[in-house]
């Protein structure tokens, strides 16, 4: 069976509503699988939840309802959200399901049991109940987690399981700075190289009595599994290791992982240990995001600046708010998000550039020359152009979302400033190779676009008359053919 090109999302913890992080990071990664799409290759897309750990379990008993009633209602909240985002994954994976993930999570801890690196001891710790993670001094902001600092940290003392992270640090450092696990961008890899200087052994488990919900530890039902065995396993479980090796060979090792930086050191030092430990290979890259902002803070309910992704895309449709979301973020940091940017994004750049050309090329095209195009110009803006392809490409390949989606719109600035200068409606007789030009500048818009907007590119490939597009498909040999119905593609807000 042929390798597929595999591409994960962290799962997300569905004790709450879904925010504005969970929106970024499953539409970044929606709009990596569908550019491998469109360059032939074939997507297998995972995403999912992590539906075990103390914060599931108090949150449902809080509010009076059977952990698996509160589950199923608040993943069923996630779905909602990846649907309205036109989310395109291949498969939906939740770690309570005792078919699809135990028996994958279970193989892997006794796989690192048979290699040594599981052993059973007592511990005190400063424990995190935000984060459900064992804290160090050094971590903590005035005795305060900085991602949760109106929780209180509590000192714990229990006897658990631990892995040994502390023996394979050297050769993580080794791996990353070589690049065999690459890591985007490289502020991160330097980040998670300093940290494995320290690196140290890390909790595994936690008694039944600290943790009751979760999948116990394998020969001692005393004990359950950590996040680290559980969660972290769902991109092999999903994958098919456990139940399914043939799967498993066709999809591992993954192609793309795609995190937040706030779990970097789980996905770059604590996933790679154990999956040498267990005799698995590594996975390729590794792309870390930033943070959502909201008046120049990450948003939260302590802070007050939680925007509900839900409502923007009620108010502003969900192709416009995939482009927002992804053009605000830099490659190496974070975004800024709010109403008054993101209206004057779709005003200025879909609708005053984007929309504008394809609406002004394609109708111009119906009313003067019967919806037909029979040739293309002899002109420097050919070559602009297809210059812009390789980079919107290696953009698109490096996860610079800003940077293609810049290019893009220059694309589409080119093509309007080519339709300016040329003036076809002065001489409706003697344009038609200027609106041949233009109807291929609109196709090839329709195929950049698509990872992007997908509705767009849909509407827009339908407008021009074709069927499907694929990045081959790039370049200006359509001639001698007839568009469709032109329509307006976005409208002012």
């Amino acid at each position: 069976m042929a390798k597929r090109f595999y591409i994960t999302t962290a799962i997300a913890y569905p004790n709450g509503r879904p925010h504005m992080g969970h929106a970024l990071e499953i539409i970044q990664t929606d709009a990596i699988a569908r550019f491998h799409r469109l360059l032939g290759r074939d997507v297998f897309f995972q995403t999912g939840t992590d539906e075990h750990g103390i914060k599931n379990w108090q949150t449902a008993q809080k509010e009076g309802k059977e952990i698996h009633s509160f589950l199923n209602e608040n993943v069923g909240v996630f779905k909602e959200l990846y649907e309205k985002c036109a989310i395109s994954n291949d498969q939906f994976i939740r770690t309570t399901d005792n078919k699809m993930h135990y028996p994958g999570a279970i193989k892997l801890w006794n796989k690192l049991v048979e290699s040594g690196d599981i052993y059973k001891k007592k511990y005190r710790g400063l424990y995190c109940s935000g984060c459900e993670i064992f804290k160090t001094e050094k971590e903590l902001v005035e005795g305060k987690c900085p991602d949760h600092p109106t929780r209180e940290i509590t000192e714990v003392e229990e006897e658990n399981y631990f892995f040994r992270l502390s023996r394979y640090k050297d050769q993580l450092k080794d791996i990353l700075r070589n690049d065999e696990y690459k890591i985007v961008p490289d502020i991160r890899k330097n980040e998670i190289l300093s940290f494995l200087d320290d690196a140290r052994d890390i909790s595994f488990s936690r008694p039944k009595t600290s943790l009751a919900w979760g999948i116990p530890v394998p020969g001692d039902d005393e004990h359950i599994m950590y996040v680290w065995c559980d969660a972290l396993s769902n991109y092999i479980t999903g994958a098919g290791y456990g139940r399914d090796e043939d799967q498993f060979a066709s999809l591992w090792p993954a192609d793309i992982h795609v995190i937040g930086k706030d779990i970097l050191r789980f996905h770059a030092a604590f996933w790679p240990a154990m999956l040498i430990s267990a005799d698995i290979q590594l996975p390729k890259i590794l792309f870390v995001h930033g943070f959502v902002l909201s008046e120049g803070t990450k948003m939260g309910k302590s802070t007050g600046n939680v925007i509900e992704p839900f409502e923007q895309i009620e108010k502003y449709g969900t192709d416009s708010f995939r482009f927002y979301i992804l053009k605000a973020m830099s490659l190496a940091g974070d975004g800024e998000y709010s109403d008054a940017l993101i209206k004057e994004r779709i005003n200025m750049d879909l609708v005053g550039n984007f929309s504008n050309f394809c609406y002004r090329v394609l109708s111009f095209t119906a009313k003067n020359y019967q919806s037909r195009i029979t040739g293309i110009d002899d002109d420097p803006v050919i070559e602009e152009i297809r210059e812009k392809f390789e980079v919107i490409k290696t953009a698109y390949e490096s996860f610079d979302f800003k940077k293609a989606i810049q290019e893009i719109l220059a694309v589409s600035d080119r093509g309007n400033g080519y339709f300016q200068r040329k003036e076809p409606w002065k001489c409706k007789e003697t344009s038609g190779t200027i609106l041949g030009t233009c109807v291929n500048i609109c196709k090839n818009l329709a195929i950049l676009i698509q990872p992007v907007m997908p509705g767009i590119a849909e509407q827009l490939k339908n407008q021009l008359g074709l069927k499907r597009l694929t990045w081959n498909d790039l370049g200006f040999d359509l001639k001698d053919h007839t568009i469709g119905q032109p329509e307006i593609l976005l409208k002012r807000v």
